[in-house]
């Protein structure tokens, strides 16, 4: 029966609920109106049959509804004052003014924070924005309220299957447009912040300073990662290591080394007052339990390091788990820690109910539950444990249960959110997060609060030295062969198969064990519905693995979304797969190849790249292919020849020599290459192409590869940036250039896709990559009536997202992505929610029944 014995636990769980329910209203509404409906009659059909209480069902109910009421008040409400009512995020100069309430957050030339808004051009408005600040020295703090001047923009978003949705993300955190300043003369500071906040992150950036001044190379980034929380020093690299040796998490001020923190303090606590004078400690443990007295001591340290370290959003959740722990072991309840993380886990969704999406949150629970699952059963086996030797077995076994069992639970998670899996973590774990919290942080912590008072870094030698070995050791475990691997995304049904596997392995397990080390209290055997459960769940993943792997009867063509760029991904039926192009940005300010087109490939299972074609070394072309290049094998790379003088386009063919990747230059002939089922022909440059009356970047634009690729009756073409000059050259040749898919050439721009070359593509569909509101206004109008004159299907990567085209002998279908995200509702009632509904379950449909989606 359910019961009031344990309502806390019964109101998180109804708590959550709600928030579940309210989420998923906002999409579906009168779907889920039933489902509470249906939920609420099941309730009184088990209160009828006294397997629930009248209280605990009218308190289910009530709170259920208030988390409902607090997700969607959270997640869609905005004041009539709130900024998005207000203004658009029209790009356009700014007069900002409001007051910074984030640490912030720094990265080479550039400092970031979030702004509580006041006015916006002198007009009163409420809410917060991320603003982005293009100077690294300016003297600005928490709890400074400012003026700026600055550009509004919409967070920006890339439509791409699996992709990282930074809108969503911001939304989380009640952040709907960011900032960005041109420099800290843009900036006037109206007051300088005040109270034991901003005293405490002027220390922080002393501590920081300190850190740069007297350590160096990736021991340094880590250790003001790990003591300071702040991240902005560690490279790419060297986050790939501590992902591949399963301890990524460690490097964020979190739950694990700032739980060690809390316990290292509370056995020096202990410690302490061991040392005072009998006669005092006799008196003193009269009143007190020393374990009491300790928890109380460590409280204000404990809240002291987690705002010290930043107090970001997942420090302040894991000090709240903390304390509650805390709480529970002053109050008598070390046994009801399952109570303490309900405790912790109300009060954090009360305050921000959008918190249950976040990943940080999910991961950081779900670990908690997985140890406090493995602790509870490992106590209820009462092993016995009367010498050292067995009390250090038991305390080998248990830890090495903990990491297994917490790898098990977060490893669906991170392999949906981070396509990446890690096999040394089970072991490295039980190494690193130890030497992390007991040596590395409270080494650089007390180094740091000295530096305070000594204006230099005491012990800097030995910090580095600590530093540097713990890296040492991360760098050991993530080169172990086989220490990670890539799955592609686990669909819904594959996490909710696995979720039975594991709650019915785990039940199983512990009945059995139990009923092994203590017959007499457990006797009643194992249930079968653990057996049922995990047999059809295992069977069920097994048929989900084997239809993963049956063969493709079509070709699969994504244009990705990488803003304004070119990247397009052809897998082939036999499974290779041709990249054309990977995007990129100018100074490669932002890394398309490692940020949008790696977690794509890896959500598609790719693990080599067959040929990689590079049309021309531009940046919005290469400069994503130069992390690629570095993160996945690749068969060989054609180019057309040019070397331009980017710094980028030397460190593209730096990567290919140090990876020795066979890179070939390609010029048109009559020659075909044949890959699995495709076959290949450079149309254009020729080995004596020239085109050197215009400028030079129209010259490199007009010496792009067009590349014809024909697979299963279906021709492709793909153009790079080539300008009427080059289309001109192509349609003089007498060759085949019509074709089912055309890449237009130039993004669509005014001097490409001449009425000429279009009558001789005689394309049925056409895809412009370009970016969103881009400054050079691509696709030009006059290009798109020329194709839809044409009579060709035309999409575009800033309005559609990732265009996918799937071509097959008898069939040629196109699905914009955008098209099928799941939109929310309107509250205030400009479209009919059943409108929104039904498009909504038709996109759903159309993913779940298409195996290539």
């Amino acid at each position: 029966m359910l019961s009031m014995k344990k309502p806390l636990i019964l109101i998180t769980l109804s708590y959550i609920v709600g928030l579940l329910l309210g989420h998923g209203f906002l999409y579906f509404p009168y779907t889920f109106m039933i489902l509470l409906a249906v939920a609420v009659v099941s309730s009184l059909v088990l209160l009828r049959m006294g397997r629930l209480t009248g209280r605990s069902l009218v308190l289910m109910i009530t709170v259920c509804i208030l988390g409902i009421i607090a997700y969607s008040l959270s997640a869609a409400y905005f004041p009539s004052d709130h900024y998005t009512r207000h203004i658009k995020p029209d790009r356009a100069v700014h007069t900002i003014t409001g007051e910074i309430v984030s640490p912030l957050g720094r990265d080479p030339g550039r400092i970031a924070f979030v702004l509580a808004v006041d006015t916006i051009d002198g007009t009163h408005v409420t809410g917060r924005m991320r603003v982005s600040l293009r100077d690294d020295q300016a003297i600005i703090g928490y709890g400074d309220i400012l003026r700026m001047r600055g550009r509004l923009y919409e967070p920006g978003v890339f439509k791409n299957p699996g992709g990282f949705d930074y809108a969503a993300y911001l939304a989380q955190k009640n952040i709907y447009m960011t900032v960005s300043v041109k420099n800290a003369q843009q900036i006037e500071i109206i007051n300088r912040g005040k109270g034991i906040f901003r005293t405490i992150q002027d220390w922080r950036e002393q501590i920081r300073q300190s850190f740069l001044a007297s350590t160096n190379g990736p021991g340094s980034a880590i250790l003001q990662a790990m003591v300071l929380g702040e991240e902005g020093g560690l490279s790419d690299e060297l986050r790939d290591r501590f992902m591949a040796a399963g301890v990524t998490h460690i490097l964020s001020i979190s739950g694990s080394h700032l739980g060690l923190v809390a316990i290292l303090l509370f056995g020096l606590a202990r410690g302490l007052l061991f040392f005072l004078p009998e006669r005092l400690y006799n008196r003193l443990t009269l009143s007190f339990d020393p374990k009491k007295a300790a928890a109380w001591l460590i409280i204000p340290p404990v809240m002291f390091y987690a705002f010290l370290a930043g107090g970001q959003t997942a420090t302040l959740r894991s000090l709240v788990m903390i304390l509650f722990g805390l709480a529970a072991l002053i109050l008598d309840r070390e046994n009801g820690l399952m109570h303490s993380l309900a405790a912790a886990a109300l009060l954090i969704l009360i305050v921000n109910p959008q918190a249950l999406f976040e990943i940080s949150f999910q991961l950081s629970y779900l670990s908690v539950l997985s140890i406090g699952y493995v602790v509870t059963f490992w106590n209820d086996l009462q092993i016995s444990s009367s010498t050292i030797l067995q009390k250090l077995r038991n305390a080998v076994v248990l830890l090495v249960m903990i990491s297994i069992a917490a790898s098990l639970v977060t490893g669906p998670l991170v392999a949906l959110y981070f396509n990446q899996l890690s096999l040394a973590g089970v072991i490295s774990n039980m190494l690193v997060v130890p030497f992390a919290g007991f040596v590395v942080v409270p080494l650089g912590l007390v180094s740091g609060m000295l530096s305070l008072l000594t204006s230099h870094l005491p012990l800097a030698g030995l910090n580095q030295g600590a530093a540097d070995a713990f890296y040492g050791i991360v760098t050991f475990f993530s080169r172990l062969p086989g220490a990670e691997f890539h799955p592609p995304s686990p669909g819904i049904f594959s996490m909710v198969l696995y979720a039975v596997l594991l709650l019915s392995s785990a039940g199983y397990l512990r009945a059995r064990l139990l009923s092994t080390a203590r017959p007499l209290e457990y006797s009643m055997g194992i249930p079968i519905r653990y057996k049922i459960g995990a047999i059809a769940a295992g069977t069920g993943l097994i048929v989900i693995f084997v239809f993963s792997f049956l063969p493709r009867d079509d070709c699969r063509i994504t244009f990705l979304d990488v803003g304004q760029g070119d990247c397009a991904l052809v897998e082939l039926p036999s499974g290779r797969s041709i990249l054309i192009d990977g995007g990129g940005t100018f100074g490669n300010r932002f890394d398309t190849g490692r940020r949008i087109v790696a977690p794509y490939l890896r959500d598609r299972g790719i693990g080599t790249i067959d040929l990689v074609v590079l049309s021309h070394p531009h940046p919005d072309h290469m400069n994503g292919l130069i992390s690629l290049a570095k993160m996945f094998p690749v068969a060989q790379v054609w180019t057309n020849g040019d070397n331009p003088k980017w710094p980028e386009h030397k460190e593209f063919l730096g990567v290919l020599r140090d990876r020795n990747i066979p890179a070939s230059v390609v010029a048109a002939d009559e020659r075909i290459t044949v890959l699995g089922e495709a076959r290949l022909r450079v149309l254009h440059p020729g080995p004596a192409s020239s085109f050197g009356d215009g400028k030079d970047y129209v010259n490199e634009n007009n010496r792009s590869l067009v590349v014809r690729i024909e697979v299963l009756d279906r021709t492709l073409l793909f153009t790079g940036d080539i300008h009427g000059e080059a289309e001109q050259a192509l349609v003089q040749k007498p060759q085949d250039l019509r074709c089912d898919v055309l890449k237009i050439p130039h993004h669509g721009s005014r001097t490409s896709s001449t009425e000429e070359f279009l009558s001789r593509a005689e394309p049925t569909i056409a895809v412009a990559s370009v970016g969103r509101k881009n400054r050079y206004r691509h696709p030009s109008e006059d290009v798109v009536e020329r194709y839809e004159r044409n009579g060709t299907r035309l999409y575009r990567t800033d309005r559609d997202g990732a265009v996918i085209v799937l071509a097959g002998q008898d069939r040629i279908d196109v699905v914009p992505w955008a098209g099928l995200i799941v939109k929310r509702i309107k509250l205030d009632g400009t479209r009919p929610w059943s409108m929104t509904e039904g498009a909504n379950w038709k996109r759903l449909w159309i993913r779940m029944i298409s195996r290539d989606l």
